[in-house]
């Protein structure tokens, strides 16, 4: 298979993990998946990340987007861009008895930023995507970014 058939059939099977994976949070199923990626968008500014746990509770409205998928994510304060803080507000929630300072934003992942997806069945692991070639090749897109 030539170079960019085998691209072609990365991107296809990245896509296709990706929409099961909404697909079943959207559906209520009782999954949790790790999406390993090397950054991602908060508010439209990049910022690198090695990956984050997305689930039903953690994720509620997660959707496909033309380029990956999006969601409203909650961050502590100290971890975002000044004028997103500003722009958004710091709001307060009682997680688990503890007050916390978090601030509600719109995360947006790309396709090509996701190097691998992981579902997790009672506690157990299932690799169901892994290119190191995207972790390899996008990474210096995040690197030099301030976050």
């Amino acid at each position: 298979m030539s170079r960019l058939g085998a691209d072609d059939a990365i991107a296809a099977e990245r896509i296709a993990v990706i929409e099961r994976m909404i697909s079943s949070l959207q559906a209520g199923e009782n999954r949790q998946y790790y999406v390993g990626l090397v950054g991602y968008y908060i508010e439209g500014i990049p910022y690198s990340e090695d990956g984050f746990s997305v689930d039903s509770n953690a994720t509620p409205d997660i959707h496909q987007t033309d380029a990956g998928f999006a969601c409203t994510a909650m961050f502590e304060p100290n971890l975002l861009d000044p004028s997103t803080v500003q722009k958004n507000g710091v709001v307060e929630l009682n997680i688990g008895g503890q007050i916390k300072h978090v601030v509600r934003v719109r995360m947006e992942v790309m396709l090509h930023d996701i190097w691998c997806v992981a579902e997790y069945i009672n506690g157990v692991q299932h690799d169901l995507f892994q290119d190191p070639d995207t972790l390899r090749s996008r990474l210096g897109y995040f690197s030099n970014k301030p976050h």
